[in-house]
C-alpha cells in the first residue's frame, strides 16, 4: 500500500474538489525526465537547478573529456529527483499556503480522497487542535484516551 498525503487548498475549511492527493513514494517520470517532470509539477527553481545540472554534466561528459563523472552527476540528479520529486511538490505547495490535512494508506488517490472525506465528516463533531502547542496532551502516542496511535514522520495520525 501506498501513503498518499491529502492538502487541502488555502482557505478550505472542509475536502472540496480542489484538494490535492499525493502519492508518497518514487516519481518514475521523475527519474527519467526530472527537468521536463519538475516543468510539468510548477517547480520552477527545482527545474532550474536541475537544468543547470544536467548542463554542468553533459560538458563534463563531453568537453571536459570526464564521462564517468558527466554520467554519474546525470544519474544522481535523475535518482534525487525521483525519490524527492514528490516531497518538493508538497512543499511547494504548502509554501503556496495549501495545509497538509490528512495521510492516508491506501490503493489509489481517489480511495485515498473518500478516506480522508469521511474522515472529515466523521471528525466535524471532535475536531483535532488547530495548533499542537495548544493542547499537546492529544499529540502524545500511548496516551490513554486520546486516540492517537503514533504519528508517520512528524505526522501524528489519529487511528480508531
Amino acid at each position: 500500500m501506498t501513503s498518499y498525503l491529502v492538502l487541502a487548498s488555502p482557505g478550505a475549511r472542509e475536502p472540496d474538489e480542489r484538494s490535492v492527493v499525493i502519492a508518497d513514494r518514487f516519481a518514475f517520470l521523475g527519474f527519467i525526465a526530472p527537468v521536463i517532470w519538475l516543468l510539468f509539477n510548477r517547480l520552477w527553481l527545482e527545474a532550474f537547478a536541475a537544468a543547470l545540472v544536467t548542463v554542468a554534466a553533459s560538458m563534463l561528459a563531453g568537453a571536459a573529456g570526464q564521462p564517468v563523472l558527466g554520467l554519474a552527476i546525470g544519474l544522481a540528479l535523475q535518482v534525487i529527483t525521483g525519490l524527492e520529486g514528490r516531497n518538493w511538490r508538497v512543499a511547494a505547495l504548502q509554501r503556496r499556503g495549501w495545509r497538509l490535512v490528512d495521510v492516508v494508506e491506501t490503493d489509489s488517490s481517489d480511495t485515498a480522497f473518500e478516506i480522508h472525506a469521511a474522515r472529515a465528516v466523521r471528525n466535524e463533531a471532535s475536531p483535532m487542535p488547530a495548533s499542537p502547542r495548544t493542547n499537546r496532551h492529544r499529540l502524545m502516542p500511548g496516551r490513554p484516551g486520546t486516540g492517537v496511535a503514533g504519528s508517520i514522520g512528524m505526522v501524528p495520525v489519529e487511528r480508531n
